[in-house]
């Protein structure tokens, strides 16, 4: 992994990607591309060198105003429902730019977060910090505790291999706990069939049991994590949420103004608003990347969505800072053009947003309600695809 101290410029960070990994390694060939994945790419030609440094300038500035943020107990402040899913989004955003554990500027803090994180595992195996009890009313830590639980599993695969001693043995740990917790909530039984395979957030004994693909694209991706990590997560696993996220696609054009895959699967919730969003657009695209499934029909219509219209401003978009996380991610798994076009719009919008002290202001919505750590992490997040440190989201 570089680190800062020896790489300072995105230009340098960005390296051509030969074939998109994630696919070959769960049995897909990345000979079977077709024209929306570049199977060559340089992320850093999206942006000119000088722009570049306005990016990294962004990047650096909010993540010293992150630090300056975090608490005596390690968190990053969020409402304590989101936690600790708000301070697992912080680490990897500071792991993002080449920032490890115990190493160099914020290597205690980064230290002392994930110690925070894993003081959070309950006895069941997942992670919340308030007790988990019914109901699972509105953003109570029973409707987000599956949130909390995938986000801190996806950040704790991510540092696992830059831990050594007890704290890595700690997180191998808890990792392989939480993995257990995880199948539990997939295999549940759910209603209705075509909610096989995923995941939703509520209280983990709910008797009514369903799926949708805001919670099941955090889900995958802790999968994806720890399988990198190299804990045993069988293929079964990925291949029963991607069939979900797969049946998320909606195919009707007349449907495509504000994406192309839905919150839950038509046949899950035939009468219900079908929440076609970027947010779950942008999820379902890389999900199914990261996956191996970049031949499916969604991604194909997602990029020529994405393509067709400019990215949206905040104000046009309720969910702007997980949205723009999800779009920069997925579009640097497209790579080429696509990304060419789509990233420049995300880091102008973005660097637009910054205030001064160099966080990112409260989102809109549900986002407003988590406070600047999430919606600065999350930014960071969106600006650093380049870098290609995190090792989830390498091509």
């Amino acid at each position: 992994m570089r680190s800062p101290a020896t790489e300072s410029g995105f230009a340098r960070l960005a390296v051509a990607a030969v074939v998109v990994l994630s696919a070959v390694e769960l049995g897909h060939s990345a000979d079977d591309d077709d024209s929306v994945i570049a199977r060559v790419t340089n992320l850093s030609a999206a942006l000119p060198a000088g722009e570049w440094s306005r990016v990294e300038a962004g990047v650096d500035n909010g993540l010293a105003w992150l630090a300056s943020q975090q608490e005596e107990d390690g968190r990053f402040p969020s409402d304590d429902a989101a936690q600790p899913a708000v301070t697992s989004m912080a680490i990897m955003a500071f792991l993002s730019r080449g920032h490890m554990p115990d190493q160099g500027r914020y290597g205690r803090q980064i230290s002392a977060a994930i110690d925070f994180v894993l003081s959070t595992q309950r006895r069941r195996g997942y992670f919340s910090l308030l007790p988990v009890t019914p109901p699972a009313q509105h953003l109570s830590p029973s409707q987000t505790v599956t949130y909390n639980h995938s986000i801190a599993g996806l950040m704790l695969g991510e540092v696992y291999g830059t831990t050594s001693g007890e704290r890595s043995q700690r997180i191998k740990d808890a990792i392989a706990r939480a993995l257990i917790f995880h199948r539990e909530v997939q295999t549940r039984q759910k209603q209705v069939p075509s909610d096989i395979g995923g995941f939703r957030y509520g209280y983990p004994e709910s008797p009514n049991a369903s799926s949708d693909m805001s919670v099941t694209g955090w889900a995958l991706m802790f999968l994806r994590s720890a399988r990198n990590a190299e804990f045993n997560v069988p293929k079964q696993y990925f291949d029963e949420g991607l069939d979900f996220v797969e049946r998320c696609y909606e195919s009707d054009p007349s449907q495509h103004e504000k994406g192309v895959f839905r919150y839950r699967p038509l046949a899950s919730d035939p009468n219900g608003n079908p929440q076609i969003t970027l947010a779950n657009t942008a999820s379902a695209m890389l999900t199914l990347i990261l996956g191996g499934r970049h031949q499916n029909a969604g991604i194909v219509d997602g990029v020529r969505w994405f393509r067709s219209r400019d990215y949206p401003r905040p104000w046009q978009n309720g969910y702007f800072y997980l949205s723009s996380y999800y779009s920069s991610q997925a579009m640097a798994q497209v790579g080429g053009e696509t990304w060419n076009q789509i990233f420049p719009q995300i880091a102008r919008n973005l660097l637009e947003e910054q205030a001064s002290d160099g966080a990112w202001p409260l989102g809109t919505g549900n986002e407003g309600k988590f406070g600047q750590t999430y919606t600065t992490s999350l930014a960071i997040l969106a600006l650093t695809p380049a870098y290609q440190l995190l090792p989830i989201y390498q091509r």
